[in-house]
């Protein structure tokens, strides 16, 4: 099976997702810069995952990236002229061979473009930097879905790891579940079994699969009450379902900060707003 890595979720301006990120209690890195244009400014947690908030930095390289088919901008700009500047667009997967994954993408007939190389400056919580280095390789199950994927391969770490930055004040320490809405489930499972290399085990309601220590769940969207209807749609990314420490504290943060916030039966659910793409869901 493969773990997961991180989430994608583009925001009109990188200031509104360190705005509302830092209201819900977390630790927001300082923002960085894609050789392509994109920029984020990324929440992690303490088992590898994190949030990567995506916005448009430089316009020019933008377009140009677009031009010369650079499929992570692609990949950004076709959910944005659906849905806006604002949603969770992509889940990433972990890598330790994008190009063995590139290959494996096109024999199945669900590659999403052409591989990608890139660097960028990583600055720590402390303020020291470093050069970071990925190889990529996407996948997507059609041209009917929102849901897109890669394949991340870090070919140059951080020296020392992300220190700091993975420490949130709201008491937030991983990734339990990603929650995806289908309009029919059933058509979605081999294309997901390609990707996670895992088997599909049916729920209520759908289909969850493993993903190492987190779980990857598929949704009727039909049978999730006060949903609307997904626009034709057949994949989307819906929910990001985060470990807590203590959901006393989280639910403290919210009240503090006046988060618009709705009980589960299991935990807090904080509904998309400015600067925050995706549903996320706390859970003990």
């Amino acid at each position: 099976m493969r773990n997961l890595d991180h989430f994608v979720m583009p925001v009109f301006e990188l200031a509104h997702a360190r705005s509302r990120y830092s209201a819900l209690g977390f630790t927001v890195a300082n923002d960085a810069n894609h050789p392509f244009g994109t920029q984020n400014c990324c929440v992690f947690f303490g088992d590898g995952t994190f949030i990567e908030p995506l916005a448009i930095g430089n316009e020019a390289a933008y377009r140009q990236a677009l031009k010369d088919n650079n499929a992570f901008v692609k990949g950004h700009f076709d959910f944005c002229e659906k849905h806006g500047s604002e949603g969770f667009s992509h889940l990433v997967l972990k890598s330790l061979d994008a190009a063995d994954d590139h290959s494996g993408y096109k024999k199945h007939s669900i590659s999403g473009g052409d591989i990608l190389d890139f660097g960028r400056t990583f600055v720590t919580a402390e303020g020291q930097t470093a050069e970071v280095a990925f190889r990529l390789a996407f996948a997507k199950a059609n041209t009917a879905s929102d849901a897109a994927f890669f394949a991340c391969e870090v070919i140059k770490s951080v020296p020392g790891g992300r220190g700091n930055l993975v420490n949130h004040a709201n008491g937030v320490l991983a990734t339990k579940r990603v929650v995806l809405l289908a309009d029919d489930p059933q058509k979605q499972t081999w294309f997901l079994e390609q990707i996670l290399e895992a088997k599909s085990k049916e729920i209520s309601n759908g289909f969850v699969f493993d993903a190492g220590s987190a779980k990857v769940e598929v949704k009727a969207l039909q049978k999730m009450s006060g949903l609307k209807a997904s626009l034709g749609s057949e994949l989307s990314l819906y929910a990001l379902v985060l470990q807590v420490r203590d959901l006393g504290l989280m639910r403290d943060t919210l009240a503090q900060n006046q988060i618009n916030v709705q009980e589960t039966a299991n935990g807090l659910l904080v509904p998309p707003s400015l600067g925050q793409g995706g549903t996320l869901i706390f859970e003990e």
